[in-house]
């Protein structure tokens, strides 16, 4: 007997299609364009998550002071993405001072301090090194292209492999509708979009086979962490800003992890990278 087509399972992937064609070119553009664009694209994407994770992480307290919040942890999001060029030395020592500013400004209005400084931490770092790597790495649009290549297939892969074949949970607690199946098929995809990375560019086949499976690891941990956040906030979604995603945070948690991976490898180990170190900036 043929299972009938669920409606809003159809709805939810239109949606997904949609919010992607809207987002995927701009996010190649800012890449391509780099500079004050990427700067631009990127503090937007990272004032949006600092307002996400604040609305999250005091939504239940009902004191006063939140808007001091918002504008501190977008402040730090939108300093980290500034400074991100200059080096990860100085983004990291810019995000600890946001995530320093927005711990005082916590205590001082009543809220959760570590929570919210945390949070501050959380959504700065990453899109500073996200900068970092386009405006400070040898080749950098090129290795953002693969990063976001590989993330990208590893998250179309785990929907729909985790969809259309099911099988055990892989973190019920967390996120109980991703699956084995899934997580396996995104490691799958994303070594194989490793492994094309390696064929238009003429490099070494095993390091970017490695690096699209590492990479899909550390991405989907990346989405399971902001799943285990948002059920420590009860709350569904970050927000409702991306239709069928949710939030910026439900849409860019994987990417988030799989950059802060990469840029700490480049910047700490770049004999893991051959052919890629940073530069002096670094």
């Amino acid at each position: 007997m043929t299972q009938a087509p669920n409606p809003l399972l159809a709805r939810e992937i239109v949606m997904r299609v949609a919010s992607a064609a809207v987002l995927i070119p701009v996010g190649l553009g800012a890449v391509a364009l780099g500079g004050l664009v990427l700067k631009i694209v990127t503090a937007a994407c990272g004032a949006a998550a600092a307002a996400e994770w604040t609305r999250m992480a005091t939504r239940r307290s009902g004191r006063p002071g939140v808007w001091m919040l918002y504008l501190a942890s977008a402040l730090a999001a939108c300093a980290a993405t500034a400074v991100g060029s200059a080096g990860l030395g100085l983004l990291a020592l810019v995000s600890l001072g946001g995530a320093g500013i927005v711990y005082l400004l916590a205590r001082f209005s009543g809220h959760e301090p570590a929570h919210l400084a945390l949070g501050a931490l959380y959504v700065s770092f990453p899109f500073g090194a996200f900068v970092w790597i386009r405006e400070a790495v040898p080749d950098g649009q090129a290795v953002l292209f693969g990063v976001l290549a590989i993330v990208w297939a590893s998250d179309i892969a785990a929907y729909f492999a985790g969809r259309g074949f099911g099988g055990p949970r892989l973190a019920p607690r967390e996120s109980p509708n991703k699956t084995w199946t899934g997580a396996i098929g995104a490691v799958v995809c994303s070594g194989l979009v490793g492994l094309t990375i390696a064929q238009i560019t003429g490099t070494d086949a095993f390091h970017w086979l490695a690096t699209g499976v590492i990479l899909s690891v550390i991405a989907q941990s990346g989405d399971l962490l902001e799943s285990r956040f948002k059920r420590m906030f009860e709350v569904k979604d970050s927000s409702g800003l991306v239709p069928g995603h949710g939030g910026v945070l439900d849409r860019l948690d994987a990417l988030m992890a799989a950059v802060t991976a990469a840029a700490m490898v480049l910047w700490l180990a770049p004999e893991l990278a051959p052919g890629i170190s940073p530069g002096a900036g670094g």
